[in-house]
């Protein structure tokens, strides 16, 4: 638990640094390598959970970590896409928007000495799998990995669905930021 090092937070620190490789690549109109990028840092969140478990490297720094990877990756990718057309401009406001509340929940919970609850929900990760889901396919679309017509329904229901998630785990949040705000107020240090 007192490792910071580990090969799980390695895995998560790549992530981190390939959400913004992703972004530059596809600024530059390389497409195919912002798709392996983005592949890659979508790997990275599959793996970096697996061998926390396997390997009990689950560690404070990895719990906050992980959902913030996953937050950057999403941000620069929706972001993006939307910037290009290939995915409406409501999909990144709603999940910029999520994250924006929680981290601000977080610091008024920290300030004032209230416990931050850290933990996923699983909404919130089915919601990170079905908007790495919705960039995967619009940006396949966008290759001509297959016609445009035939992508666009199966964006358009991913994104959808990642929404649905979104908003979810969006109420969630907030009802355990409420809960924590409510829990007596840690002591001050002396």
């Amino acid at each position: 638990m007192g490792q910071v090092l580990t090969l799980a937070n390695l895995l998560t620190f790549a992530r981190i640094l390939l959400a913004p490789v992703f972004l530059v690549l596809y600024v530059r109109g390389e497409t195919v390598r912002a798709l392996s990028a983005f592949a890659a840092a979508a790997a990275t969140d599959v793996l970096d959970g697996l061998v926390a478990r396997a390997l009990d490297q689950r560690t404070r720094l990895g719990a906050f970590l992980d959902p913030a990877a996953d937050k950057l990756l999403a941000a620069c990718a929706l972001v993006a896409l939307a910037a290009r057309g290939g995915l409406p401009w409501w999909l990144p406001a709603l999940t910029i928007s999520r994250d924006a509340a929680q981290l601000l929940g977080a610091g008024a919970l920290r300030l004032s000495h209230h416990r931050v609850p850290i933990a996923p929900t699983r909404i919130g990760k089915y919601a990170t799998f079905a908007l790495a889901v919705t960039v995967l396919l619009a940006l396949a679309a966008e290759l001509g990995a297959f016609p445009r017509a035939r992508a666009a329904p199966l964006v358009a229901a991913f994104g959808t669905l990642a929404a649905e998630c979104v908003l979810v785990s969006f109420a969630q949040y907030f009802l355990y930021f409420v809960r924590s705000w409510r829990l007596p107020r840690a002591p001050d240090p002396v």
